[in-house]
């Protein structure tokens, strides 16, 4: 997995204290952060013709100038001073670090003619959940289990859902979505990384895409740019594992299973529901007994009561579904069991 080394110049030291011990707290691996409040810090540092940016307030900027190799520079805005270059790449310094390295990253994940950064070949592992009766608590399984892993390696989680209630569990909002992410892959000279870490966003220990707001966004998505999207997942993501929340079959569905490194399928008690069920692996049946085979069919142990402030991601990571998960699933086993 590619990780950027990043330099940051600021004479205010307390803020970059304050960033450091942000990417400790979110275990970040993305990046590699170096900060200086002293440009002669900065010119001594061994490791600075390593660096893939170097992010500086005005006072640092002529001063480190023809110093900082083949890093791009990008000016560390801090009010309405005016830039020390025309056009210098240049990012808001007072905003939160979720945001800030978003924006740096989609920067320099960029694809250029003369220095291309690439991932390796399938480099992430991908888990779907799909549930022919529509569980109810589909989506905090998906999320507990985010959690979980979350805790040891780098998780990326996608809600595919047509109102999946992710943004009032998790008191969020956004202003782009997995629709503007799909938008942009429509486009000629798309840069799919790019674009992915300009609008991912970090829950506890997870990363997600924001889910779709706009539910026909969802109707609109063509077999072509499902099978574009779960290949540039696996491979241009940048994850360790990426955990993909369905909400509907569509059209090439069986035939995508075989990129699922595991599939978790939710049934529920009931004699209609196991009817679905066994509709469902009868349909797949039809694709080869080896597809039918790739689903983990599981059935949910049932919450014992939901918590009284309505925190349910919480209920569910330390109730029985997060010791459901820890004992019995992903994260007790290993990768693909």
């Amino acid at each position: 997995m590619i990780q950027l080394k990043i330099a940051f110049l600021d004479e205010e030291g307390a803020y970059l204290e304050q960033l450091k011990a942000y990417l400790i707290r979110k275990r970040d691996v993305f990046f590699k952060v170096f900060t200086f409040s002293k440009a002669e810090a900065f010119l001594s540092c061994k490791e600075r013709a390593e660096f893939n940016a170097v992010v500086m307030t005005a006072p640092f900027w002529d001063r480190v100038d023809g110093h900082t190799g083949k890093a791009k520079k990008i000016w560390f805005c801090e009010g309405t001073e005016e830039a020390p270059e025309t056009g210098c790449l240049q990012v808001a310094k007072y905003q939160s670090a979720e945001k800030l390295l978003s924006r740096i990253s989609a920067m320099l994940w960029q694809e250029e003619a003369e220095e291309k950064i690439q991932f390796q070949e399938n480099a992430a592992e991908l888990v779907g959940i799909y549930s022919p009766v529509h569980h109810e608590n589909q989506v905090l399984f998906g999320m507990t289990m985010a959690q979980i892993l979350g805790e040891t390696r780098k998780v990326l989680y996608v809600n595919l859902m047509e109102h999946s209630g992710f943004y009032q569990l998790t008191k969020t909002e956004c202003t782009e979505d997995i629709g503007d992410l799909l938008y942009g892959m429509m486009q000629n000279g798309h840069d799919f990384a790019a674009g992915l870490h300009r609008i991912r966003r970090s829950f506890r220990n997870f990363d997600y895409i924001p889910p779709a707001v706009n539910p026909e966004h969802l109707s609109e998505i063509s077999k072509a740019l499902y099978e574009q999207l779960l290949m540039a997942l696996k491979n241009r993501s940048g994850y360790d594992v990426v955990m993909v929340d369905f909400g509907m079959v569509f059209l090439g569905f069986a035939e995508m299973l075989p990129a699922f490194g595991s599939f978790y399928c939710l049934g529920k008690d009931g004699m209609l529901n196991r009817c679905r069920m066994e509709e469902f692996l009868d349909y797949l049946g039809r694709e080869g007994e080896q597809t039918a085979d790739r689903m983990n069919r599981l059935l949910l142990p049932e919450p014992a009561a939901y918590a009284a402030d309505g925190n349910l991601l919480e209920h569910s990571l330390y109730g029985g579904m997060g010791d459901y998960i820890r004992r019995c699933l992903y994260g007790g086993a290993a990768s693909g069991e």
